[in-house]
């Protein structure tokens, strides 16, 4: 029977508890935080009703496209490391376009050993995309497996730093993590570690995500329309990829740290203070974006060019979710005739970031 240190499960009540009393006070903040409801938009539009407010749960909170590059710019605010554990992230603030990622052999091979007929897109997603990250570390198979099974269970690490999940989510979490980091390959580099984790549940979000948002916007459960118009047109992915990082990012919320007082939006920030930037809500701001709530892969450069990206920096988590998603759009686009989709996502609860996905089964005849 596992045992567990009764100071983790007082510390896991006590911040799941803080959110859930600011939501009973009504707090928007707090309510996104609990990760309960499918639609997080009535939140974010109660949020931008001010450019920067004060949450009960203590942090500041922003949903407004410029108050976000506001603090996107601001020097005294740190960016808080995506995953507890990790600090003084060394990741890139710029896209790293070096790096080409092997993404088209890691869906190749998640693609070969399915079972004919039958698509479950997020854990065909989550295979590409070890794939693509075992073959560019030059991982052998057995190493790729363990890989696997690590990065799966430390999934809804992302959402740590901001709503703790449960004590047995805790100890599975804690449990990949600590197989990631005695991996040779992996534990010396903060940056791999990160994309085992965050990159691997960002990349399986954004797929699951550009889906969605697809059928949502057609009414089409079987995507016909993306998948002819990705096959004659292969842009036509990058651009679906891009609108999908705009109206639905696979990392919700950026957390920041004062690292001496400033000023945000009229507001002084004393150090120690957390800022924290709703990115999806930003992101459908409509001083910025014409139709901010429809979702438009045609949407003109100039307004393409003002997405904020997850985490208010293009690094190479980034970067690799990214070019997962559309090499996984470009490879599912020639399976005749085309996944269709057999229901909604089914969303791990209280993952107020990445709003991670557990199953999101299809078809292909």
């Amino acid at each position: 029977m596992m045992r567990t240190d009764p100071r983790l499960g007082r510390r896991i009540q006590l911040r799941q508890g803080l959110a859930w009393l600011a939501a009973a006070q009504g707090d928007p903040y707090g309510a996104l935080l609990r990760g309960l409801d499918e639609d997080p938009r009535p939140y974010w539009n109660a949020i931008a009703q001010r450019p920067l407010s004060r949450s009960l749960t203590g942090d500041w909170v922003t949903a407004r496209h410029h108050v976000a590059e506001a603090v996107r710019s601001q020097s005294a605010l740190r960016t808080q490391p995506p995953l507890e554990g990790i600090g003084g992230s060394t990741l890139s603030q710029t896209e790293d376009t070096q790096v080409a990622w092997p993404v088209r052999q890691g869906w190749e091979h998640a693609l070969a050993s399915r079972a004919p007929g039958v698509l479950e897109i997020a854990a065909l997603t989550r295979t590409a995309a070890v794939g693509a990250l075992a073959r560019h570390w030059g991982a052998d198979p057995a190493l790729e497996n363990v890989l696997a099974t690590a990065s799966a269970l430390a999934d809804g690490a992302l959402d740590s730093p901001f709503y703790p999940p449960g004590i047995a989510d805790s100890h599975r979490i804690a449990e990949g993590l600590d197989t990631l980091r005695r991996l040779p390959l992996v534990g010396a580099s903060q940056e791999r570690m990160l994309l085992a984790t965050a990159g691997v549940t960002m990349a399986t979000g954004l797929v699951i995500e550009a889906l969605e948002q697809c059928r949502a916007a057609t009414g089409e459960p079987d995507l016909r329309g993306l998948w002819s118009t990705v096959r004659a047109q292969p842009h036509h992915a990058a651009r679906v990829v891009a609108e999908t990082l705009r109206l639905a990012p696979p990392a919700q919320l950026h957390a920041t740290l004062a690292e001496a007082p400033c000023e945000i939006a009229g507001h002084r920030i004393e150090e120690g203070e957390r800022v924290i930037v709703v990115v999806g809500a930003a992101n459908r701001d409509p001083q910025v974006f014409t139709e901010p709530n429809r979702f438009d892969p045609g949407r003109p450069q100039t307004q393409t060019a003002a997405v904020l990206p997850p985490g208010l920096i293009w690094s190479p988590v980034a970067s690799f979710a990214a070019a997962t998603a559309r090499q996984g759009l470009l490879q599912l686009a020639p399976l005749r005739p085309g996944p269709a989709l057999q229901g909604a996502a089914v969303r791990r609860p209280g993952t107020p970031v990445s709003r991670s996905v557990v199953a999101y089964p299809a078809a292909t005849s």
